[in-house]
């Protein structure tokens, strides 16, 4: 949101950055870290290791879904906030859990089970009143967005269940394997940026010279830096996680920024501040996501 100058609406903000550059650079920066942490830790013949394109194709399908998913999530910023993302995006722990029985044979016990369809009703109950609050107020709902959204939710779980088996099954040290992947976030990244994105929003197309002229840094400033730095970051960390736990932990772990994201986003948010309904069903998400992290 700050990025995107949304707490500042009401001044007027000039063109948009390209938002597909985001993800782009941040893989970058990702191969350069693990790269140096390889190279630092047993030194320039581990280049080799990074570098073999078999642990490429291996995580492949990880950075295929990860990433669109991501360019989705990109996309359904252009209809809601930070804050309603984070919300609906909770709906990863449920589908988690539901295809890590099935697919990895986890069982849960009936106490987490009875939370997770505590979360499901809740995120349901927030996208519903969303959408009602809208059609009082004679707008349109942005089915749209929610579909963006909900693809994220699905590609973002089939993706960390990849991830996990990938990351479990190998031996190589983490930032061995992290390379792989994100060589695979940078080409799929890549492609949506050139070819993907320019059919859906013509103006964000990098390659054209009149509508941006700085190419692919056109409009960035230090807000976007920030932005990528903390998508590193949060790459790092939560692979990290999924590597020495599970997908769920990773998601669990994720759900405690919620409430930051949420309630910081009140501030700026008028509309939201009016409806309370909206917020206690926020609310109902952000303490089942918490809770389950201490049901056994």
């Amino acid at each position: 949101d700050w990025a995107e100058n949304r707490p500042y609406k009401n001044r007027g903000c000039a063109r948009q950055y390209v938002r597909q550059t985001v993800p782009v650079f941040s893989s970058g920066l990702c191969i350069a870290a693990s790269l140096a942490v390889a190279v630092a830790s047993e030194g320039p013949g581990a280049l080799r290791r990074c570098l073999d394109p078999g642990r490429f194709l291996a995580f492949l399908p990880v950075s295929l879904f990860l990433a669109t998913g991501l360019s989705l999530k990109l996309m359904a910023v252009n209809h809601f906030q930070a804050g309603t993302i984070k919300i609906v995006g909770q709906l990863r722990l449920p589908v988690v859990a539901l295809f890590s029985t099935l697919l990895l044979a986890r069982r849960y016990s009936a106490v987490q089970w009875q939370v997770i369809g505590l979360i499901t009703t809740s995120c349901v109950c927030f996208v519903w009143l969303k959408g009602r609050r809208r059609q009082t107020e004679g707008k349109a709902v942005k089915w749209s967005g929610f579909l963006q959204l909900f693809s994220w939710v699905l590609l973002n779980v089939w993706g960390g269940i990849a991830a996990e088996r990938a990351y479990q099954s190998g031996t190589e040290p983490f930032y061995v394997q992290k390379v792989a992947e994100d060589f695979g976030h940078l080409l799929v990244g890549g492609l949506m940026l050139l070819l993907v994105v320019p059919r859906f929003k013509p103006d964000e197309d990098i390659r054209d010279g009149e509508r941006r002229p700085g190419g692919f840094f056109d409009a960035w400033d230090a807000r976007t830096v920030v932005t990528a730095l903390f998508l590193v970051a949060d790459s790092w960390i939560s692979n990290a996680i999924l590597k020495e736990f599970s997908s769920l932990t990773r998601s669990v772990a994720k759900a405690s920024a919620i409430a930051v994201v949420y309630f910081t986003s009140l501030r700026y948010s008028r509309d939201r501040r009016k409806d309370l309904g909206l917020t206690l069903t926020a609310m109902m998400v952000i303490q089942s996501s918490l809770l389950f992290g201490f049901c056994q």
